[in-house]
């Protein structure tokens, strides 16, 4: 389901109902989906209509990324617009606006899904081959119940609407029971995984386009979901192992040998199916005239101000936090990590310069550990797009929904619980683990022989700053994701040092051409050396001989490494009932030393504002004035 195929008028869709809330408002304008749907091309243009939900601004085109799912450990939310800081720090009511819109968004993907899932099985559609019907079902129903998902999973017990509306009488639904909506999820997906193809029958560019490899992997994420906080139902782990193993055997799906390619390549509308699995597919800038944009990296990326030329705006909505940085492996004395996606995912440098739209901007490094309260999130880099012009409010970078390394940190969660630390579990969490660290060399120190002359002393300011900046010649990692990264220090327009805060890795031993150029041109002559090291592969390993409870401490830190802002870790936090204690360890281990005012009080307010009715969201206050059949969710 390319990305072109969103772009569709969907007004056939949305003719079921005119209104806003769609549990409590009555529809005037209802058009019978048998009129429309009579050909399998107008069952696909349905179809992308429920597809289209996942990139809407409720969800993953924009409130997920940032300032919806962040009340945790991996980033703080930091930009100071009012309409967004009370997602982010537990201090809504049920009157927000935001959590209205998620709620009414997701229902009205489920309405756009009944309503092709009610014409499938219409006479009109009589003319269709029973594949194309079996195939496009599957998608629907697995959509449906995804939407469905997200509901229970943040609003415990919501109402279950499976008919298209019709008229009032189906409009007032009583929330049905947290079992009972799992249980109509789960029966959904496995009716919708029978019919799934493999990936490797849709082809290489098929991430948008659910597979039976997602549907197997999304399965194995919602049986995990009922293991843990609400429900707590422990024989769920068999399940959620066994769907896990599912897509291991298959072995349709690898690891991405370069973890920092991945994420690359979902900026440059390339994709590795094999391993992001499900991804939400964005498309376009400003120029094009059929646009799904979102904001992946716009929002949750790096701080880049007027400089739109390059790197492209970034809102630096987030922050990444002082203890994601230090789940990361790192040396006690150079502070250098050989983990790579430390330096992929909380960013080395910021982007200054650029004061007018014009301008590009330039890189400035932070030395090595200082001022990690200000790193920003950098796993998804403006400066990585090639569709240019970019734009300052939306980018067609795709964001992962279900990726391979998840699926093998699933499987190694459940193992852990039925078997305890086996074999089997160690290979499934040592893959993820020894993939962070690539192969290959990688630069471990680096000499200069040479210091040059009439080099310029840097500066930060100004509208044209000063660098110096410290090249690598390109490794053999794909996009050269994984280069090593360093700044210069200049006295006396000599380059008297070089100091390196990011290894790379997929190096020769040969070592790299250094390549030392000023952003003013000047200076001339310094010549520096790097120093190689073997990357060995059991270095990444984690290690036989640990208890059941604490390979489970390990896969909770796992996941954050390598899942960090995918927006899975307040649902992971919730059903390991790790949520409260995570958030008042944020603030007391890290808000004392945040920089006053702004950080402290975003790693501060979440503790200070949070209790026990935040492990549900509350019902919008437009559900509970208008349907007479729903209860408030309690505290709320």
């Amino acid at each position: 389901m390319k990305k072109i195929t969103y772009i569709i008028l969907f007004t056939v869709l949305f003719a079921g109902t005119s209104c806003e809330d769609f549990l409590n408002t009555t529809p005037t304008d209802f058009v019978a989906s048998q009129n429309y749907y009579k050909t399998t091309e107008d069952f696909n243009k349905g179809l992308a209509g429920v597809y289209d939900i996942l990139g809407s601004p409720a969800l993953y085109g924009e409130a997920l990324l940032s300032y919806m799912s962040y009340t945790n450990d991996e980033a703080i939310y930091i930009f100071q617009q009012p309409v967004f800081i009370p997602p982010s720090n537990f201090s809504y009511a049920p009157s927000n606006q935001n959590f209205i819109n998620l709620w009414n968004t997701l229902y009205k993907g489920i309405n756009n899904a009944n309503i092709v899932l009610e014409a499938i099985d219409a006479p009109n559609a009589s003319g269709i081959a029973q594949a194309s019907k079996d195939n496009i079902k599957a998608q629907t129903l697995f959509l449906r119940a995804y939407y469905y998902f997200m509901l229970v999973d943040r609003w415990g017990a919501v109402p279950m609407q499976l008919t298209a509306l019709k008229s009032p009488s189906n409009v007032r639904l009583a929330a049905s029971s947290i079992e009972d909506v799992y249980a109509q999820i789960t029966s959904d997906m496995l009716i919708a995984q029978a019919s799934l193809p493999k990936a490797s029958v849709l082809g290489v560019n098929s991430s948008g386009r659910l597979s039976k490899n997602a549907a197997q992997g999304i399965l194995a994420r919602i049986y995990l979901s009922m293991t843990g906080f609400p429900l707590n139902d422990e024989t769920k782990y068999v399940d959620a192992r066994a769907w896990c193993d599912s897509v291991i055997t298959n072995k349709e799906n690898e690891l991405n040998p370069s973890y920092s390619d991945l994420f690359v390549k979902e900026a440059r509308d390339e994709y590795y199916v094999k391993e992001n699995i499900w991804e939400v597919e964005f498309y376009g800038n400003y120029l094009d005239t059929k646009r799904e944009g979102g904001y992946v990296g716009i929002r949750n990326g790096i701080i880049a101000g007027a400089g739109i030329t390059f790197p492209g705006y970034g809102y630096n909505f987030l922050g990444a936090s002082v203890a994601l940085y230090n789940m990361y492996q790192s040396d006690a004395t150079t502070k250098l990590s050989k983990d790579l996606r430390r330096e992929r995912n909380i960013s080395t440098y910021r982007w200054i310069g650029g004061s007018t739209a014009s301008q590009n901007m330039v890189k400035n490094y932070w030395p090595k550990s200082a001022n990690l309260y200000e790193r920003g999130c950098g796993k998804w880099r403006r400066d990585d797009e090639i569709n240019l012009p970019r734009f300052k409010n939306a980018n067609g970078t795709n964001f992962p929904i279900l990726r391979y390394s998840d699926v093998l940190l699933m499987f190694a969660e459940a193992e852990n619980h039925i078997n305890g630390p086996t074999d089997a579990a160690y290979d499934a969490i040592n893959q993820v683990r020894r993939r962070a660290y690539g192969t290959g060399y990688r630069v471990s120190a680096i000499t200069v022989s040479n210091q040059g002359s009439g080099y310029p002393t840097p500066t930060t300011s100004g509208a044209t700053p000063i660098t110096v900046d410290v090249k690598f010649e390109k490794n053999t990692d794909p996009n050269g994701a994984s280069a090593a990264e360093a700044y210069a220090t200049v006295s006396g327009g000599k380059i008297t040092g070089i100091t390196l805060v990011g290894m790379g890795a997929f190096y020769t031993a040969t070592p790299p051409a250094i390549i030392i150029t000023s952003s003013t041109g000047a200076g001339t002559g310094a010549v520096a050396t790097a120093t190689m090291e073997a990357i060995i592969p059991t270095e990444a390993e984690l290690m036989p001989g640990l208890s059941k409870e604490d390979f489970f401490t390990e896969i909770t830190k796992e996941r954050s490494r390598e899942l960090a802002y995918e927006c899975l870790r307040s649902h992971d936090l919730r059903r390991w009932g790790l949520l409260y204690t995570t958030i008042q360890n944020l603030s007391t281990s890290y808000g004392p030393a945040a920089p006053a005012g702004l950080f402290r009080d975003a790693y501060n307010s979440p503790a200070l504002n949070y209790s026990n009715k935040h492990l549900f969201y509350p019902i919008p206050a437009t559900e509970i004035a208008t349907n007479g059949a729903i209860s408030q969710n309690p505290g709320w």
